[in-house]
């Protein structure tokens, strides 16, 4: 049940079929708790001996236990299975504009513990060494609770356009890049995945938030930067160079503004949080009236402001959305996705510009016709990058790593 034991699939029919029915019996039980060994056997078309001898070993492995038995009118009671949250932990790491964040995670997605760390990301060195303490002391906390041996692997969700162990990234006109093999090096006997930060986060919602068992599925972020992960048919979509769902790279407008990128016309310039900041502080600077401190500079400042009834940030508010939307909706009408999430500084769903930009997209795609095509904001929070990260490789504790037509 390791991912390194993809490698062992062509020793023969047998051990294939064995690997693929125990990730089969693993999925349907995290997917179905309290489940009997009768009820996998009638799921599965297996034998009752051949879900017996599988559900022991996965006992055995730590992934599942044995939680109580069901009323029955008649005969044995049925025993129940579930899968243990910490049968299996991830170390998840964050690396973006927002930060440097690096948290342990379970099966459930839930972070055990958050090292949070602020480092240039123009300086590589800086970078390394704040993963690597959070590494670390992810480690040491695991030690503490006796679960060093149930850390599976470390996922890295890094900003840019990743290749391998490298991600090349660009801040302000000059492109920088950052190499993560000394991390890899320095952790041989972990299994690490290494993927774009916002598609990490669209892996997490689909293995542990809102977008569970979402076979097309937009997840949007809006942070100091702006993008889109695209799951399609159950998969990340990387496109053909890996730089798929660069929604601050789609051009909107014949505008003068300039993009970092070299082209004009880009969203990003004109509705990420790195622009809405950029226009309060210029705001400030000439004198108009708004009840945001050049001290307390955030989008979530901008955000309450505007929730105050702050006339300048209402009206900046109102462009980012209409902004936003249209692209949203482009993107919306191109993929056909069944449910969109929105993540970064719109996913708190009780807040009105959250709920005046889903409504928008709602009312105004193509698929607003559809009774089952939904917009929801993330329940993660700002944690939506490490338990992405750590979803990128923990999926692969669960993953069917085969079709039932590669076996025959």
């Amino acid at each position: 049940m390791k991912a390194g034991d993809v490698v062992q699939y062509r020793t023969g029919s047998q051990q294939l079929m064995k690997d693929w029915n125990l990730s089969l019996l693993a999925n349907l039980i995290r997917k179905n708790p309290k489940i009997s060994r009768a009820e996998l056997t009638a799921l599965t078309n297996l034998s009752p001996t051949t879900v017996s001898s599988l559900v022991a070993e996965l006992i055995d492995d730590g992934l599942v236990r044995e939680t109580g038995v069901r009323d029955s009118q008649s005969g044995r009671k049925p025993i129940l299975l579930e899968f243990v949250p910490e049968g299996r932990i991830g170390i998840g790491v964050s690396i973006n504009h927002d930060g440097i964040k690096v948290a342990l995670v379970n099966l459930l997605g839930e972070p055990l513990y958050i090292f949070e760390g602020r480092a240039s990301l123009e300086h590589e060195k800086a970078v390394l060494a704040q993963v690597e303490q959070g590494i670390e002391e992810c480690i040491a906390h695991a030690k503490e609770q006796n679960l060093q041996d149930r850390i599976y692997g470390i996922g890295i969700g890094v900003l840019g356009l990743v290749e391998g162990t490298k991600s090349r990234y660009l801040l302000g006109n000059t492109w920088h890049s950052i190499d993560l093999a000394p991390i890899v090096e320095k952790h041989p006997k972990f299994y690490f995945s290494i993927e774009n930060d916002i598609n990490a986060m669209a892996l997490g919602e689909v293995w542990f938030g809102q977008g569970k068992e979402a076979k097309h599925l937009l997840y949007v972020y809006l942070g100091y930067g702006l993008g889109v992960g695209v799951i399609i048919d159950g998969k990340l979509y990387r496109g053909a160079f890996g730089s798929a769902g660069e929604l601050g790279h789609v051009s909107v407008s014949h505008g003068d503004f300039k993009c970092r990128c070299g082209l004009t016309g880009c969203l990003g310039v004109i509705a990420d949080g790195a622009h809405v900041m950029l226009r309060i502080k210029r705001a400030i600077e000439e004198g108009t009236s708004t009840s945001i401190s050049p001290d307390n500079l955030t989008f979530e400042s901008f955000l309450d402001a505007a929730k105050t009834g702050d006339p300048f940030c209402n009206e900046l508010l109102d462009e980012l959305i209409s902004n936003l939307s249209r692209a949203i909706i482009s993107a919306v009408n191109l993929f056909d996705p069944g449910l969109v999430i929105i993540g970064g500084f719109f996913s708190d769903p009780k807040h009105p510009a959250s709920s005046r930009l889903i409504s928008t997209i709602q009312n105004n795609s193509l698929a607003s016709y559809r009774d089952d095509f939904r917009i929801l904001a993330s329940n993660f929070g700002d944690n939506s990058g490490v338990i992405g990260a750590a979803a990128a490789v923990l999926k692969n504790v669960f993953d069917l790593q085969l079709t039932q037509e590669q076996i025959s």
